[in-house]
């Protein structure tokens, strides 16, 4: 039981390393862009330096914790059976989902590409209790409310529905300059 305490232990301490190191790569990688004379108070640097503090912070607060014995204990195993199978087909279908939103995006659009994601990620995760009738409504309102939130909000236009033009587009150059 002590043994198994300091691998989690080690394994912690590894893994919030990682993330305490992640934060300083975005925070370098952030000073690194270049400052618009155009931006007012938020610029290209804001959203990253932001995410980068978060994970310096939060990742110190996580060594600490570990340092001072808090540990993560797993949970429960439900009905007292550990499943050593490979559940392949759940990985299959988030990876299925993953490559339809990736390569279909920029056809089918992005609230349908990610309504396909969402609801398969869902579906994966627990197909047992999964109903369709309920993940693919909540999935299509997820999607809808981060592509509003992105073109509103952010003014970050995605891929709304249907593009079939794979065509090269016609390059109209203005001689009057």
């Amino acid at each position: 039981m002590i043994l198994d305490k300091k691998r989690s232990a080690k394994g912690e301490l590894v893994f919030t390393s990682f993330l305490f190191l992640a934060g300083v790569v975005v925070l370098w990688d952030a000073s690194q862009l270049p400052e618009l004379a155009s931006a007012d108070f938020v610029g290209s640097k804001t959203f990253p330096s932001i995410i980068g503090w978060l994970l310096i912070i939060l990742s110190t607060l996580q060594l600490i914790s570990v340092a001072r014995g808090n540990l993560g204990e797993p949970e429960e195993v439900e009905g007292g059976q550990v499943a050593s199978k490979l559940r392949l087909k759940p990985f299959l279908l988030m990876i299925t989902g993953l490559l339809v939103f990736a390569f279909g995006l920029p056809i089918i659009g992005f609230p349908i590409a990610a309504t396909i994601l969402f609801a398969s990620v869902v579906y994966a995760l627990n197909p047992a209790k999964t109903k369709w009738f309920i993940a693919i409504p909540i999935a299509a309102a997820t999607a809808a409310v981060v592509y509003f939130g992105f073109t509103l909000g952010l003014q970050i236009d995605l891929p709304w529905v249907f593009n079939f033009d794979f065509g090269p587009a016609e390059v109209v150059v203005e001689e009057d300059w």
